[in-house]
């Protein structure tokens, strides 16, 4: 199969399995892109993630920068396209059933889902951070930081990434 194809359709298939975002299957769809079909190398979708999550705007340009990698102008076009197609048919579904008010088992399955998402995204975290060398200082910052946002979380974040990036250029060099 064309990686273009094999791309669109693992981007297809985590969008219309996503709760959460992108962040949310980020794992799946490294391990799918990365592990199983070895359309890009494990540090290439780590950089192609981080320089995406760096840039201003949307994650989801992460889509188009690994659609480029993978197979140049088309497989941006295709995996952002087969990331909105999901959401495309299920908002289409929904103004056709006239479902706009959302009925008690969809605002139960939200509830539900709040700790799935959660899992996801730790383990997208996880799963992007393993293709990292990382040393341990950094391990400890990044984990400090973390907890200092989970029990302090009215707390701005713009201020935990100044204080991180503050502390990293000091302390680990």
């Amino acid at each position: 199969m064309k990686p273009e194809i094999r791309l669109f359709l693992d981007v297809f298939i985590a969008g219309a399995l996503s709760f959460g975002g992108l962040a949310a299957v980020l794992s799946s769809l490294q391990n799918s892109v990365v592990s199983h079909h070895h359309l890009i190398s494990g540090e290439n979708f780590s950089r192609t993630y981080s320089l995406a999550v760096g840039a201003p705007g949307p994650n989801a340009i992460f889509l188009s920068l690994l659609g480029y990698q993978v197979a140049g102008p088309m497989g941006a076009c295709l995996a952002c396209l087969a990331w909105a197609l999901p959401t495309i048919f299920l908002l289409y579904w929904i103004g056709r059933t006239g479902s706009a008010q959302a009925p008690a088992w969809i605002k139960a399955t939200r509830k539900a889902l709040v700790p799935i998402v959660a899992g996801l995204l730790i383990a997208g975290a996880i799963g992007t951070a393993r293709s990292f060398a990382l040393p341990a200082a950094q391990w400890g910052l990044s984990l400090a930081g973390l907890l200092w946002l989970i029990f302090r979380p009215k707390w701005n974040p713009i201020w935990m990434v100044a204080a991180s990036a503050t502390i990293g250029a000091i302390w680990i060099r």
